[in-house]
């Protein structure tokens, strides 16, 4: 992330491609364009990353963004394998269960199944690529409308296509 300030990047208006290798790196970039988010989160993972995705600090602001804008408010999660978040409470899917009208999680399927990629895309306009879901190794875009669009398409089709998350839905309820 040499030479650029997460703190100042600006969603929908900085243009720096950061490439992050650090996890602390991730999260900064996560919490930062979640944090800046208007209409819409999309995520692509694995197994929910606890480590990423199951931080308080994360669950603040997705619940932030749902206070904040609720008439238009849409999370999407799309995940590989719900088993790690069946094992412990998972803040996302909590906050799942407290808000269904807001949050979607469905489970892949088909082709899309057999993704290594993990991704994070906000406003179709911000988008936190990394091409192996287990590395922190990531390419970090706060504007980047073609990329950003393209890859929030194929995941509208992967998740049309998924299936519900059922086993995730009957926990902690």
């Amino acid at each position: 992330m040499a030479g650029h300030d997460m703190d100042s990047q600006v969603l929908g208006q900085s243009e720096a491609v950061i490439h992050t290798t650090e996890f602390a790196d991730l999260v900064a970039a996560t919490d930062r364009m979640v944090a800046q988010a208007t209409r819409t989160i999309r995520i692509l993972s694995h197994d929910t990353e606890p480590a990423l995705y199951n931080r308080e600090a994360l669950a603040t602001l997705v619940a932030g963004f749902i206070a904040r804008r609720s008439k238009v408010a849409r999370i999407q999660l799309l995940i590989n394998d719900p088993r790690p978040a069946e094992r412990e409470t998972h803040r996302l899917v909590t906050l799942w269960h407290r808000f269904p009208t807001f949050i979607d999680v469905r489970e892949l399927r088909d082709e899309y199944a057999k993704t290594r990629e993990a991704l994070l895309i906000v406003d179709e306009i911000g988008l936190i690529r990394r091409p192996e879901f287990e590395s922190a190794s990531a390419v970090v875009t706060f504007r980047n409308l073609n990329t950003a669009r393209d890859r929030a398409a194929w995941f509208d089709e992967a998740f049309s296509r998924g299936a519900p998350c059922n086993a995730l839905r009957r926990l902690h309820l």
